[in-house]
């Protein structure tokens, strides 16, 4: 079932119809809660100077999980419209404006492993400006199991008939674009209902239904009740597949494109090809014999041969049940001393001919 109902029950029990109910606490929970095979909307605002957001010819948003360093081995970068990163989720979509500093992001799909820390990041172009908001860390938390819905009489005292009776239902809506949907049972034959969905003041949205009826004797000891079904994109096989066992990284290596001798101004691709799982969260990093500071953090990365750039490259792919480093390869750049010697040549000649 692809759907999960959770009910919240009104009791109606007197002679004078004497209205008492069980209600759910409610509580403003940090972090944000999702469910699993559902998304989740993150509500987000930023900050950047003002002289910067009117110059800017382009912005770009960033996700960074698990640490707010941008580079850091243990970060993972989630997504990047600099560099068309998508890494661990199937579709992430930013509903805000960013030239109006509105970063409203929605994660589809999400899963129980993508509970963690999230941090935003923002880089700008012409003038260049690179921030990532490290004290303002999203903490998500996916669950299997839904929140319960809150069913909120607006007043607790005995209830006569004729008396107008208002109830509300109200269920959160971690996914907007995917709302819960709101039932009532034993509704009384002159209730009225209306269904919404509303934000709230921390930006976050539920859904809100509320009945109004004139009580009636045929309503003594009814016990009304309103019903929360949250719709999820579950896989309609997940009972018969078996789940991959999560190992580190293995078999780590690198290949090169074109080849690994190759003449100046080749254009050159390492790829740093690894096996692990889940193989989505693999992180990688670059170096050079000889060069302490990583040179890059994808899959791959290319550039044009040249003297300075040939030499022992190695790769690292990690995630977080292991890590792994690649053999070294030699990238061989020929043709850089004898353009030197056939510039010195050329250079004899013309000096020859001029005398």
């Amino acid at each position: 079932n692809n759907n999960n109902v959770f009910s919240c029950l009104c009791v109606f029990v007197s002679t004078a119809f004497k209205m008492s109910v069980f209600p759910f606490m409610f509580l403003l929970f940090f972090p944000i809660k999702a469910l699993s095979g559902s998304c989740v909307q993150i509500p987000c605002t930023f900050k950047a100077p003002e002289t910067i957001m009117k110059n800017t010819e382009r912005i770009f948003s960033c996700w960074i999980k698990k640490n707010q360093a941008f580079l850091h081995p243990e970060s993972l970068v989630v997504f990047n419209e600099s560099s068309n990163i998508l890494r661990g989720f199937h579709h992430i979509e930013i509903l805000g404006n960013l030239s109006q500093r509105e970063c409203t992001t929605v994660f589809y799909d999400v899963m129980n492993n993508h509970t963690d820390n999230y941090y935003f990041r923002v880089e700008m172009k012409n003038p260049d400006w690179k921030n990532t908001y490290q004290y303002n860390p999203i903490n998500i938390s996916v669950s299997d199991v839904p929140e319960p819905p809150i069913l909120t009489p607006t007043d607790l005292q005995e209830v006569m008939e004729e008396t107008t009776v208002n109830l509300s239902c109200s269920a959160e809506a971690p996914c907007p674009k995917q709302p819960p949907t709101i039932s009532w049972s034993n509704i009384p034959e002159s209730a009225h209902i209306t269904t919404q969905l509303q934000e709230k003041p921390d930006k976050t949205q539920s859904v809100f239904s509320y009945m109004t009826f004139k009580a009636s004797y045929k309503d003594h000891r009814k016990n009304i009740s309103c019903t929360a079904t949250f719709p999820r994109n579950t896989p309609k096989d997940t009972t018969t597949r078996e789940t991959p066992k999560p190992f580190p990284p293995k078999e780590t290596h690198i290949t090169i494109d074109p080849s690994d001798s190759v003449s100046v101004g080749t254009n050159v691709t390492l790829t740093c090809k690894s096996k692990a799982s889940p193989s989505n969260d693999i992180i990688f990093s670059w170096y050079k014999w000889g060069d302490s500071k990583r040179l890059d953090y994808r899959e791959q990365m290319t550039f044009g041969a040249n003297r300075t750039n040939a030499g022992w490259y190695f790769c690292i792919a990690e995630n977080e049940y292991g890590i792994q480093k690649s053999k070294e390869i030699q990238l061989i750049v020929a043709g850089c001393v004898g353009g030197v010697s056939a510039l010195l040549l050329l250079f004899l000649l013309t000096t020859i001919l001029r005398r």
